[in-house]
């Protein structure tokens, strides 16, 4: 037995001491960095980069209360943010354009509030979008000054580069470990949303203008993104026609972005909604090897427990996450502030006493509560008890009173002569009085005409519109307010 195994060992040792040999050769180039041609070529990187993206502000910074289901806001767009960056700190942030609404010094200072919450938030770049143009290349030259954010355009061209700080694109650049990642941002506008009022700028068209960007960037980019401005039909030409971009942001007057995302071949097509009112998100994996580069989209956001917010989701498809801003947010206090100030400088700049104002129809004239309650007092008390007599209180609570937008439909006449002016110098015309629907009533309080002010649903969808009073149904509503029987000198107008 003994010799047996003798003359095993005579024969399989020198088979054991090369095979450890071997293996101690292999563990010694991995630990100290030289693996074989084979585990070189078998070696992949990972890297995953987070994108979010809003957009399409109109304007709004926050609910403003009318309704209990209102989503959007700036506050608690930024705590959302807040919470994505804790679990990637380079998430790049995005906007897709038209900050303003309307033209006007209220917009004006709007304009200035969202851009420095966007700064605030750490936004990369913003898209220039019509609106913005609307309110002059001189804002829009001043406020590219004094932000971080980069304004950019692909297609708009201005005839003072030099004043107006405009890019053609972004490379923004993420450190890793074992790489830089470069990840090239453009912006287009639509010609078809400019009109020709704009003399010191030209919008040219966008595919003349992108094919030369992207043979460049193309090359020298790991990512290629296109804040497209335009109508979703026209985004999703666009990426049929560059397959070099991975992500195409756009969806220009689209209110429910979750139901219009396509996909075109490799390239997502994403609307990010009106209003600023979803937050948009995709992580795109890139996977590198010695035989290059692989891009896979991965639902990064859905495969954290975001426990906190309720996101608890853990599907894998599909890899984008429109997500509607609403009450699982709490306002963030940093972006209050913001605003705070931006109320305080309505005040400070007396924008109630700057409303452009029209004259009532046929030389009328707005005579208030008081004057109706002599003929009308039954009436006149019964209002007294509707949520309409208390429109302007609901300002009080929120501290809104002084600005313009909302003293529009929670006082009486604001953008007519003898309308609301101030609380001290009109204080009959607070709240939504009798003239807010039947009209001003200086002739009937002469005439006591009988068919003065009658009401139908036009007249009350002026303030009562769907961003508002979604739920409005003018019957329904009028219940709520309906004129109780005066006795037979009296008639109720409805």
């Amino acid at each position: 037995m003994i010799r047996i195994i003798s003359q095993f060992l005579v024969f399989t040792t020198p088979i054991v001491v090369t095979m450890l040999l071997f293996f101690s050769s292999q563990i010694h180039n991995i630990l100290y960095g030289k693996e074989t041609h084979k585990s070189l070529k078998e070696k992949s990187l990972e890297f995953t980069v987070q994108i979010a993206f809003t957009g399409e502000e109109n304007g709004y910074l926050e609910p403003c209360g009318c309704s209990e289901n209102e989503i959007g806001g700036l506050p608690r767009r930024q705590t959302l943010i807040n919470l994505l960056k804790k679990y990637d700190e380079n998430c790049i942030l995005l906007s897709l354009g038209d900050l303003p609404n309307k033209v006007g010094r209220q917009d004006e200072i709007k304009m200035e509030t969202i851009l420095k919450a966007l700064d605030q938030m750490g936004y990369v770049a913003h898209n220039i979008g019509e609106k913005d143009i609307n309110m002059g290349l001189e804002l829009l030259s001043y406020l590219s000054q004094i932000n971080n954010i980069n304004l950019i355009s692909s297609n708009i061209v201005t005839l003072n580069t030099e004043v107006f700080n405009i890019k053609p694109y972004v490379i923004k650049e993420i450190e890793t470990k074992e790489r830089i990642l470069k990840i090239g941002i453009l912006g287009i506008l639509s010609p078809k949303l400019i009109d020709d009022n704009h003399q010191y700028i030209e919008v040219m068209d966008p595919v003349e203008s992108l094919k030369p960007l992207l043979s460049n960037l193309n090359k020298e980019t790991d990512i290629l993104l296109l804040l497209s401005h335009a109508e979703m039909e026209y985004s999703i030409q666009l990426a049929e026609t560059f397959p070099e971009f991975d992500l195409v942001i756009s969806g220009h007057r689209i209110d429910n972005p979750d139901l219009y995302f396509k996909k075109v071949k490799d390239t997502y097509v994403i609307p990010v909604g009106e209003k600023g009112k979803y937050l948009g998100t995709i992580t795109i994996s890139l996977k590198y090897s010695q035989t290059g580069k692989v891009k896979n989209y991965n639902s990064y956001l859905y495969n954290r427990k975001l426990e906190y917010h309720g996101l608890d989701d853990e599907r894998k498809e599909p890899a984008i996450e429109i997500i509607p801003l609403d009450k699982r947010y709490e306002d963030s206090h940093e972006t209050k502030r913001l605003l705070k100030i931006y109320q305080q400088r309505l005040i400070d700049e007396e924008l109630i006493k700057k409303v452009f104002k029209i004259y009532p129809p046929s030389d009328l004239t707005f005579i208030g509560n008081d004057d109706c309650a002599i003929c009308h007092n039954k009436i006149f008390k019964h209002w007294e008890n509707t949520r309409h007599a208390l429109a302007y209180e609901t300002l009080l609570k929120v501290e809104h009173e002084y600005d313009p937008e909302c003293l529009s439909c929670h006082t009486t006449g604001l953008y007519y002569f003898t309308g609301f002016e101030t609380i001290e110098s009109t204080p009959r015309l607070r709240g939504v009085g009798c003239e807010s629907c039947h009209g001003p009533g200086s002739a009937h309080k002469e005439t006591q005409s009988k068919d003065y002010g009658k009401v139908n649903t036009n007249d009350c969808i002026i303030c009562h519109e769907n961003e508002h009073s979604p739920n409005f149904q003018f019957e329904d509503y009028w219940q709520k307010i309906v004129h109780p029987p005066e006795d037979k000198l009296h008639n109720s107008y409805k």
